[in-house]
């Protein structure tokens, strides 16, 4: 399945890349017909509408509109809302830093293993851990609604 999807949407890139025709063509965008921006603009184009399409003909089939669908996801707020606050800039920011933490932890504490990488890349490694860290730790300590303050 992943293979028909994968092979589904390389043939969209290259149709897509093959017209490069921008969905919509105006001066003060900087969008010209034949650049690579109007290729990639006319691949989310059309994959939008091959998602787009089959969801309007369903809901015309069983009798719902754009708006029951915009109702349906208005009541899900709260829930989406707390999805996005609390799993993800808690929870997940701190799986982020708890595998920042054994990245470095195992390559400093495991020198003797034959296929360490050098010092070189050891430092580099840790350093990138140590920035992605920083940034999920800021991320993970900071307040869930900065209105509120």
């Amino acid at each position: 399945m992943f293979d028909y999807i994968g092979s589904f949407l390389s043939r969209l890139w290259r149709i897509s890349n093959f017209w490069r025709i921008p969905p919509f063509e105006q001066a003060t965008a900087g969008v010209r017909v034949g650049s690579r921006l109007g290729g990639c603009l006319m691949f989310v184009f059309l994959l939008l509408c091959i998602v787009g399409l089959p969801l309007a003909i369903a809901g015309a089939i069983f009798g719902f509109t754009f708006d029951d669908v915009d109702r349906w996801l208005d009541g899900f707020g709260p829930s989406l809302d707390f999805i996005g606050t609390v799993l993800i800039q808690k929870v997940l920011m701190a799986i982020v830093l708890l595998v920042c933490v054994a990245i470095g932890a195992g390559l400093l504490f495991s020198r003797s293993a034959p296929d360490t990488p050098g010092w070189g890349k050891t430092i580099l490694i840790l350093l990138l851990c140590l920035a992605v860290g920083y940034c999920s730790t800021v991320n993970m300590l900071a307040p869930l609604d900065v209105r509120a303050g």
